[in-house]
């Protein structure tokens, strides 16, 4: 495209310097028409004997134009020369040399140009006489140099545009090459010109001259040409020698030989590794490398016999259909040759094929000469591939002891050696960042190996290596110190709030179940966190006290938790808070207070929900944020829900034996949904109690719901088929994608207290309440706000339309029995009916 814009270009150049030169000339029938009769043979004449000096891969033409191009500068006008010129040449292109298409264009183009270039400068420099002097002579040298130098500026940028755009550093050597050709051949034309105004007979005499100048001064050419080829073969040594790694030979070697061999297409075949078929490189002549495989054997393939050890030379000659031959499966004329490529799939020196394809247009055809010259290539060039071979598998194999060095050979994460060298490369460069260290362990990952296996127990491993790169992504680096001990190295954060934040991530992407055929584990983690500066400038303390607060995490079963210096001393409180906890759970001693919903609408009480409560004999009240998370992280959580369902539903049998039909709501733990079990106990407690299941609602935090609800789904379809209602908890927290949220089989959310408390003097918190609250009815959900503490909240909820309320403007949570003394107390209507759909 970019070619064929030039010769558009050209041409319209060379029509208005036609245009231009016009105006100057008469035009005399008689006389100009003996010019064109005489011109345009002779234009066919030298273009039909043509010289081609190779440059690179191409080759420039160079011919005895100037002779008719003089001629006609000196006895007709422009435009009769530049028409005679064009069609004489134009049909030896067409006819005699076969070209077609852009390129037969171009040359029709190039020809105009210099006939129009060199009338140009002729004209500005010519006295204007008829009869030919001194004046007019130089005015000829001058127009024939001047037209040479446009061609080969025009040649230049096409070969650049097409394929070399370094052709423009041999353009100054080009024109000077032309130079002396030029000078020679307008002597004889000026001389030839003189002499025929005397005698015409002498035209003879002319043609004589040119002939043996042509014959000379090809001859010159070729010795040259000659010379130069040594001079490539001296090139493509130094450059094979000076190529290192493999894929740098061969590119070396594909671009050497195409050059050499002045061809459109060079490529290097050899054995896959399985000895089946055959990998491919192949140069074009954009210069763009394309890798590709045949399948099989050679078969028949054109190259079929230098596979098996023998040179192949496949002549053709060029037609017009041979337009494109870059894309024919044959070519157009080809060699193929074997050659040692150093490499056969087990390491030894094996035998490929290197081949070049479809010469270029200035050559008829691939010859007996080419093969030899190819030969002597490709046995140089096996050499270099050899070497190159064997430095590539002595590289690989000093990479692969570095790597195996320094990495886990169960992950490939980078080991204990590598990470504390990381971390002391990254301590030792300046930085006004955070530097966070994490360790990472397993909880009970002993007896995963014990129960299942050691199989099992490296696949769990390897999955949990997976996610935490998933994770992390490019935010820092992941190791495996051995066992089931991770560490994580994040060169800059901005806090240690955001290194706490991370390893959050972190510990919930490797808590999320993990399947294995028909098993799923959930594992369990704890994660330390140490920042430098702030917790120690060194790779070892900071290893060492990220070590600590893993330890800690794992004792309070906190997940990820950052150091702090009293987490060197042994807590020995939490130690015994644990065993506490667990003898409580087992004689029922934590008790159950219930929390009113409010219908914000009627004032009616519609429910309530259940919160665990522990009363330690020695310590007093342990607020739910501190035993809660020890239930969670020391595998209590699971008999502590079934207290907490079981007694929650009894109450509610209760209350509605006594006329009040309520429901009740009870959260579940944030590991919840991967128990198996639940759906079970579940079922069996609404037996148990004659409670209907549409009165019992299971809460679930946002968080927890969002954070694998592919994995939650199976309990959740089974919780939904058994009737129970879903709530989210905490709604507006946890981020929820709206399309899992519309996916998921939920009742009703709740919406964060951190927004409903400050929702009548926050005009933010309003804008989530009100987009909440209008979420929730367009997906058909009841809205429950938590946390109203006084009047002028409720009022703005009754005016936002949520559906039901509960804080301590309505009452504070109450044991069981304080809790129906309430209930009895209150004046409103019979909920019984006014709520019929709680009815039993």
């Amino acid at each position: 495209m970019r070619v064929a814009a030039l010769t558009v270009g050209t041409v319209a150049i060379a029509a208005l310097g036609q245009v231009a030169l016009f105006r100057g000339h008469g035009w005399v029938l008689s006389r100009d028409l003996v010019a064109f009769c005489l011109l345009t043979p002779l234009a066919a004449a030298t273009e039909r004997f043509v010289i081609h000096v190779r440059v690179r891969r191409g080759a420039h033409a160079v011919s005895l134009s100037e002779i008719p191009l003089v001629i006609g500068l000196l006895v007709t006008s422009p435009l009769v020369l530049l028409v005679a010129r064009v069609v004489g040449a134009a049909t030896v292109l067409l006819f005699s040399r076969r070209q077609r298409g852009t390129k037969l264009a171009l040359n029709v183009a190039l020809l105009g140009i210099q006939a129009t270039a060199g009338s140009a400068v002729f004209g500005m420099l010519a006295d204007g006489s008829e009869a030919p002097g001194p004046r007019q002579w130089l005015a000829a040298y001058a127009a024939m140099i001047a037209a040479d130098v446009v061609m080969s500026i025009i040649v230049t940028a096409a070969i650049a545009l097409h394929d070399d755009p370094a052709e423009w550093r041999r353009l100054p050597a080009m024109a000077v090459h032309g130079v002396p050709l030029a000078v020679v051949t307008t002597s004889i034309a000026l001389t030839g010109v003189l002499v025929i105004r005397n005698d015409p007979r002498a035209i003879v005499l002319l043609a004589v001259v040119s002939f043996v100048t042509f014959l000379g001064y090809r001859g010159y050419v070729r010795q040259t040409q000659g010379h130069a080829q040594v001079e490539g073969l001296y090139a493509f040594t130094q450059a094979m020698d000076g190529s290192l790694g493999g894929d740098d030979v061969t590119r070396t070697l594909l671009s050497q030989v195409r050059d050499q061999l002045r061809a459109e297409v060079a490529t290097l075949l050899t054995p896959s590794a399985d000895q089946r078929g055959w990998r491919g490189t192949s140069l074009s002549g954009t210069g763009t490398i394309e890798m590709f495989s045949v399948d099989g054997d050679a078969g028949t393939a054109w190259w079929a016999g230098a596979a098996a050890g023998q040179p192949v030379l496949v002549r053709a000659l060029r037609s017009a259909s041979d337009a494109d031959p870059g894309q024919r499966a044959q070519p157009v004329d080809g060699i193929a040759v074997p050659v040692i490529t150093g490499e056969d799939g087990t390491g030894d020196g094996g035998t490929g094929v290197l081949l070049v394809r479809d010469s270029l247009p200035e050559i008829a055809t691939f010859g007996a000469d080419q093969v030899r010259l190819f030969q002597a290539l490709a046995n140089h060039a096996g050499l270099s591939l050899a070497q190159a071979g064997l430095l590539d598998r002595l590289r690989t194999e000093v990479a692969e002891k570095q790597h195996i060095a320094l990495h886990d050979q169960l992950t490939d994460l980078p080991n204990r050696r590598n990470f504390q060298q990381l971390l002391e490369d990254r301590l030792a460069t300046p930085s006004n960042g955070v530097t966070a260290v994490m360790l990472l362990d397993l909880d009970r990952f002993k007896e995963v190996n014990d129960a299942l296996g050691h199989n099992t127990g490296d696949a769990l491993l390897r999955e949990v290596a997976d996610r935490l790169r998933r994770h992390l992504g490019d935010r820092g680096v992941i190791a495996r110190l051995g066992g089931d001990e991770f560490a994580v190295l994040i060169s800059e954060v901005g806090s240690t709030a955001e290194a706490l934040a991370v390893g959050n991530e972190l510990v919930r992407a490797v808590e999320h179940p993990i399947s294995f055929g028909h098993l799923n584990l959930t594992t369990r983690a704890s994660l330390g966190i140490a920042c430098g500066p702030e917790h120690g400038t060194s790779a070892q303390t900071l290893i060492q006290r990220a070590d600590v607060a893993m330890y800690a995490a794992k004792q309070t079963r906190s997940g990820a938790r950052v150091y702090t210096p009293t987490d060197d001393k042994n807590s020995a409180r939490r130690l015994a808070l644990v065993a506490d906890l667990t003898e409580a759970i087992e004689r029922h001693e934590l008790t159950v207070e219930f929390q009113p919903k409010m219908d914000p609408k009627s004032g009616l009480i519609v429910g309530a929900e259940a919160l665990a409560r522990w009363h330690h004999r020695e310590q007093g009240f342990i607020p739910p944020d501190v035993f809660i998370p020890l239930a969670e992280h020391s595998g209590l959580i699971r008999p502590l829900t079934v207290h907490v369902l079981e007694v929650a539903l009894r109450r509610c049998a209760a209350w509605r034996r006594a006329g009040h039909l309520l429901n009740i709501a009870v959260n579940l733990s944030p590991n919840g949904l991967a128990d198996t079990t639940l759906p079970d106990v579940v079922t069996r407690l609404l037996g148990q109690t004659g409670v209907p299941a549409p009165a019992l609602i299971l809460e679930i935090t946002e968080s927890t719901i969002m954070a694998d609800p592919g994995g939650s789904m199976a309990i959740l379809d089974r919780l939904h088929a058994l009737g129970v209602k879903l709530a989210i908890d905490d709604f507006g927290t946890g981020y929820s994608s709206l399309g899992r949220l519309r996916e998921l089989p939920i009742h009703e959310v709740k919406i964060d207290k951190s927004f409903v408390q400050r929702v009548a003097v926050d005009h933010r918190d309003r804008a989530v309440v009100r987009s909440a609250i209008q979420l929730g009815h367009a997906l058909d959900l009841e809205v429950v706000a938590e946390g109203v503490e006084d009047a002028i909240t409720l009022k703005h909820l009754q005016r936002e339309g949520c559906d039901l309320v509960q804080g301590y403007f309505i009452a504070r949570p109450m044991a069981a029995d304080v809790f129906e003394a309430w209930l009895a107390g209150r004046t409103s209507r019979d909920a019984n009916v006014l709520y019929p759909q709680f009815g039993g």
